[in-house]
């Protein structure tokens, strides 16, 4: 096992007071914020998400013309897919100057495998952003946990609980204090989380139907079309990259292709010159 990266305890307190702060602005404090961190990142920029076969690839974040936009991959876990999200909510909110040069965001960078203490920073905010150290600590008095006697079940049924991956959870246990180091190691090398997800019928982590979302496209395009902007070739195509149909909108397209009316008018007139 690669050693399990920790920022200095001076960063670590600056950045739970950021993520704290974020949650009282955003009224989410005492709250479980789950997958409602793409909404937070709706109001910040543009969301964009689909299905992507790489699973390495997880999000991007960038910057157009004074507009932020964020890409996560919809193939990946849920849970990896909020934890994306609020790993780029910390460059969005506290990293301005990585905007200006950003890197795709992999899956290994998630899994806190990365020397890169940005990386790292941001790592860190998201856990205590999607897990609170006072609302966890709720949660494990209300399932009766006792400190240091956490179970792998007990580690996968937190980290549903909270939409996050289960390594993110056992960190939290662990940089909250309510586990030790050894127990948190033998935790992270647990290799039959899938199987213990099954045996407590929690829900696929895998999306079988990935969301395909580009904000706003809908709206524009529809909005568009019907002020005959665009047409209706385009507004088909447009729609097509989410995987809709006009009709879906109630919107019946007039046929491409011209009628045999049409075609018999254009050959009399033909044959009239």
């Amino acid at each position: 096992m690669r050693e399990i990266q920790f920022l200095p305890r001076s960063e670590v307190i600056e950045i739970e007071s950021k993520a704290n702060g974020k949650l009282a602005e955003l009224h989410k404090h005492s709250h479980i914020l789950g997958k409602h961190v793409l909404n937070i990142i709706k109001r910040e920029a543009t969301l964009i998400q689909s299905p992507f076969p790489d699973e390495d690839f997880c999000a991007f974040v960038c910057k157009k013309k004074d507009h932020l936009f964020v890409y996560i991959n919809s193939q990946i876990p849920e849970e990896k897919q909020h934890f994306a999200a609020a790993h780029e909510l910390y460059h969005i909110w506290f990293d301005q100057e990585y905007l200006h040069n950003p890197e795709m965001l992999k899956s290994d960078i998630l899994d806190d495998e990365t020397a890169d203490t940005r990386e790292l920073r941001a790592n860190l905010f998201a856990a205590m952003l999607l897990v609170p150290k006072n609302v966890l600590e709720q949660e494990l008095l209300f399932l009766g946990i006792s400190k240091n006697n956490v179970s792998s079940m007990q580690a996968v049924e937190l980290a549903d609980t909270f939409q996050v991956p289960y390594k993110t959870m056992v960190r939290r246990l662990y940089e909250i204090d309510f586990i030790e180091k050894p127990l948190m190691n033998k935790l992270w090398l647990e290799k039959n989380v899938p199987l213990i997800r099954k045996k407590l019928q929690l829900e696929p982590q895998n999306p079988v139907n990935p969301i395909i979302h580009y904000e706003g496209l809908v709206e524009k395009a529809l909005d568009l079309y019907q002020d005959k902007h665009i047409s209706p070739k385009k507004l088909q195509n447009l729609l097509a990259l989410i995987h809709k149909e006009p009709k879906e909108f109630g919107i019946n397209l007039p046929n491409e292709l011209p009628s045999e009316q049409e075609i018999d008018s254009l050959l009399d007139e033909e044959d009239n010159e």
